[in-house]
């Protein structure tokens, strides 16, 4: 009956004791057997065999503990029928003991639980989607049953409530929450809820366990049974704590606008765009007579004077359909009684999120009066204009209360501005010599205090600020006061240019004769000092350049092996390629070293660049801090977005180590040296001899003995120096002095006794964009081949010709070589596929620059590169390297001299 029914898909009889397994087809066919085995003998492994995979181990260990065990078995698995599918059976059974408790029989029946399994599937799914989306939703979600306890809630609710579901689940906000006026409420509209059965949507006051409150906005529904009855409560909560309070801001604030609007004398108007309505204050009635407070766009339109209407109508949706925010315009507004008065008007759109025009705001000022007073000034100063003109002066007029400067065209040409120019009172300070300006401020604030109230009568230079010309300007002028303040200074000025310069040139005639024998025995000193100390330094420049020139030898025979060494390793060796590394590192410390010596003994040709003075300043800093000792602290103060000049960047080096090395001495017992960077403007003109323009400023500055103004006022003449015979030739300052002048710039020194010296180099700012300087070792691209010409290589030196012989065979280029001119121009004869002459400069008997000239003549096709250590003047005209010339610098790498080949082959 049972199979009948179908509930059971088969059924089994095993024979324990004898191990005789008996089925039915019906488990046969669940089994994907052979039904005609049903009536046979079968081995539990045959029945085994069909269980799913997964599922087979689990079955035999559940068929073997219950044999062990006897009584009940019960197990679900996974069997392949005929057809070839699996499906989920339950096996239940039992298990017969005889009174020693071995295994007799094992009968049992299969049950077809695939249907049932699937709706759990389903269940446990919708289960967790439900758990999943509870967890997931904002704010708080919760259930509660019709006596208002909680049956299950959200990780917001556990926040709310400061504990695990374990301790809230079942009890009541009374026995929950701390306040009970909060509980009480919030059970009452629960309460309400279930016993109306209809949603409501609520604020509440909520207490967190930390002390803080919250409101929260909170729907609430009737929990349902399947019938309909109402056996609880389901709801959520969201915080909406800070709406509220942006609520109460928005009300702060729109009372705010109400009250400002009332208090002010301006016609404040209110512009709602969707439909064009305005809404005005109560200033539209007082200042216009229009007796209304809301308007439409249009009327405010109608009523702007016929010839202003169209531009004021451009104007203001210009603004509107663009993405800028603020208007204003001047135009004529008719008023109630037809007369029209001249406004300023000044609005602001308010935007959406996406930068919709929603609202504009905006107020509207009566210029009636102050157009009045500004027709009455301009016929006074048209009057004063006439009357200062016929008497040659320009007048002046400051008003103090509104920080205006006043300047007819007459007095604008005294500090050397256009006439069109407009002015400020910044541009009368600006335009004071810098020796003038204390006194001539001094005399201007006497003239302007209350308590004072002084006769400003002074007599100040200016310096033109588009012309640059030196002017003398004789000013006079009183203040005009309104009780115990000063609200104007007012008075002329006339140019006496031609009377100072006449009396200076007479004072001038009087000391000259004196002066000038002065100067003729002075200047015979100078030169003979001069020529001494020319000779030496002469003397120390040979001797550094022959060292420069060997050493830098030196250290090419161990850059360029060192280079070839790590590429024929590459990362083998990690270890051996780090010391490698620190080698050719340190090797091209001391070729940099090297280059600094030569250009301290001026051998360098000069070779201005765009300069960028904070990475030059950042470069040197550990050259600085060497060349200072211990006793010296340095610090760099780098300018943000400092500008670019033009100059010698190794130049600039050695003057900026020459005046640290200037500085340190005068710390012999230690202190702070700065190195400061920065831009400087037009206020530059500030600085005592230096004319108005842009300029990179770099200062060195000690905290040392510092001095006196008789040894300042001679810092910068040449082979002047304070120290001891020996221990000084006087040439610093005067290098740093001549290289500035030579870059065109500017060079001032502050010092003061006991408290430290700053050297300030005023660098013109380079305003053209130039092309970039050619690349350097450091950043220009390698070349990891060459190509197929045949190179001569020309070096007196062994070790350097072998280093470049293998490097430009492993670049790929053939190479022939030779030690010396004759031999170079044999094989230059004997081989015309000769590509590129790669020669020394500094050889015996003929130079580099010698063979060069020679090939050409007889090659005039032939590429040339030269390398040197210490170039002399051979390769260098007017002390600046001849841009036509190929040059590699001692010592070179394998990628520089890639590079450099094929930049002269190009």
């Amino acid at each position: 009956m049972a199979l009948a029914a179908g509930a059971i898909v088969g059924t089994w009889f095993w024979d324990v004791a004898h191990d005789r397994l008996a089925v039915d087809d019906a488990l046969a066919r669940a089994f994907g057997l052979d039904p005609a085995l049903a009536r046979s003998e079968l081995r539990l492994d045959q029945v085994v065999a069909a269980v799913h995979a997964d599922d087979r181990d689990g079955l035999q260990q559940a068929i073997s503990e219950a044999v062990g065990r006897g009584g009940r078995y019960v197990h679900q698995f996974r069997t392949r029928g005929a057809d070839g599918q699996y499906r989920w059976l339950e096996a239940a059974g039992r298990v017969d003991l005889d009174a020693h408790g071995r295994a007799i029989d094992f009968p049992g029946v299969l049950i077809d639980i695939e249907e049932r399994r699937r709706l759990e599937a389903e269940r446990d799914q919708a289960q967790t989607l439900l758990r999943s989306f509870v967890e997931a939703a904002p704010g708080v979600v919760y259930a509660k049953d019709r006596q208002g306890r909680i049956l299950m809630g959200n990780r917001g609710t556990t926040e709310l409530i400061g504990m695990p579901p374990e301790h809230y689940v079942g009890r009541t906000d009374a026995e929950l929450l701390g306040d009970p006026g909060q509980a009480a409420a919030v059970m009452a509209t629960d309460e309400r809820v279930m016993a109306s059965g209809r949603s409501e949507q609520v604020e509440e006051e909520i207490s967190f366990p930390d002390g803080r409150r919250a409101f929260w906005l909170s729907t609430k529904a009737p929990l349902r049974d399947g019938e309909g009855a109402v056996v609880g409560l389901v709801g959520t909560s969201l915080d909406i704590t800070d709406r509220k309070a942006a609520e109460a801001q928005h009300r702060e604030i729109e009372e705010r606008y109400r009250l400002a609007a009332r208090a002010t004398n301006d016609a404040i108007w209110d512009w709602r765009m969707a439909d064009g309505h305005v809404i005005w204050n109560e200033a539209l009635s007082t200042l216009f007579g229009h007796a209304v407070t809301a308007t439409s766009a249009q009327w405010w339109l109608d009523h702007i004077h016929p010839d202003d209407r169209g531009r004021v109508d451009a104007a203001i949706h210009a603004v509107i359909d663009s993405s800028s925010s603020a208007w204003s315009g001047e135009y004529r507004f008719r008023r109630a009684d037809g007369s029209y008065a001249a406004v300023l008007d000044r609005g602001t759109v308010l935007r959406g999120p996406s930068g919709e025009p929603h609202r504009m705001i905006g107020a509207m000022l009566d210029l009636t009066t102050r157009k009045a007073a500004e027709a009455a000034l301009a016929e006074s100063e048209e009057r004063l204009r006439s009357a200062t003109e016929a008497g040659d002066m320009g007048f002046w007029d400051v008003d103090l209360v509104n920080n205006v400067l006043i300047w007819p065209p007459r007095t604008k040409a005294m500090f050397g501005i256009s006439g069109q120019v407009e002015v400020s009172l910044q541009d009368f300070y600006d335009g004071l010599h810098p020796d003038d300006r204390q006194a001539t401020t001094a005399a201007f604030a006497a003239a302007a205090d209350p308590a004072v109230r002084a006769l400003y009568d002074v007599e100040y230079r200016t310096v033109g600020r588009e012309d640059g010309v030196l002017r003398w300007v004789a000013a006079k002028g009183r203040g005009l006061f309104e009780g115990d303040r000063c609200l104007r200074v007012l008075g002329v000025a006339i140019d006496v240019t031609e009377r100072r310069l006449a009396e200076a040139r007479l004072k001038e005639l009087n000391e000259h004769l004196e002066a000038r024998v002065l100067e003729e025995v002075q200047e015979r000193t100078r030169a003979e000092d001069a020529l001494r100390q020319s000779q030496k330094m002469e003397a120390v420049g040979q001797l550094t350049g022959g060292i420069a020139h060997d050493f830098n030898n030196m250290l090419a025979t161990v850059i360029g092996p060192l280079d070839l060494l790590a590429a024929r390793l590459g990362d083998q060796d990690p270890r051996a390629k780090r010391y490698i590394d620190m080698a050719i590192d340190g090797a091209r410390r001391a070729a940099q070293l090297t280059q600094r010596l030569l250009s301290f003994s001026r051998q360098q040709p000069l070779q201005p660049v765009p300069v960028d003075a904070n990475r030059l300043v950042a470069g040197m800093s550990d050259l600085l801090v060497h060349s200072l000792g211990s006793s010296v602290r340095l610090q760099t103060v780098l300018a943000a977005d400092l500008w670019s000049t033009f100059a010698d960047a190794n130049q600039l080096e050695n003057v900026i180590l020459n005046l640290a090395v200037n500085a340190r001495d005068a710390m012999p017992g230690g202190g702070r040296l700065t190195v400061e960077t920065a831009n400087c403007a037009q206020q530059c003109a500030e600085a005592g001899g230096v004319p108005v323009g842009d300029y990179v400023l770099i200062s060195v500055a000690d905290n040392g003995s510092g001095m006196p103004p008789e040894v300042m006022a001679k810092a910068f003449e040449p082979f002047f120096t304070t120290k001891k015979v020996g221990q000084g030739t006087g040439l610093g300052l005067s290098q740093v002095y001549g290289f500035v002048k030579q870059s065109c710039g500017h060079v001032r020194i502050d010092s003061r006794v006991g408290q430290g010296t700053t050297v300030m180099l005023y660098l013109p700012r380079l305003m053209a964009v130039l092309d970039a300087p050619p690349a350097t070792a450091e950043d220009a691209p390698v070349a990891s081949s060459g190509g197929q010409e045949l190179v001569l290589v020309v070096e007196d030196e062994p070790g350097v010709r072998q280093f470049s012989i293998d490097a430009l065979t492993e670049l790929g280029y053939p190479v022939l070589a030779a030690d010396g001119a004759a031999a170079a121009l044999k094989l230059l004869d004997a081989h015309p596929a000769i590509a590129l002459l790669f020669t020394d400069v500094v050889m015996p008997e003929v130079n580099g620059r010698e063979l060069a000239d020679e090939a050409l003549r007889r090659r005039p096709e032939l590429k040339v590169l030269f390398a040197t250590g210490y170039s002399r003047n051979a390769l260098v005209q007017d002390g600046v390297l001849d841009p036509s010339v190929q040059l590699i610098g001692k010592p070179f790498s394998v990628d520089e001299l890639a590079t450099r080949v094929r930049a002269a082959l190009g």
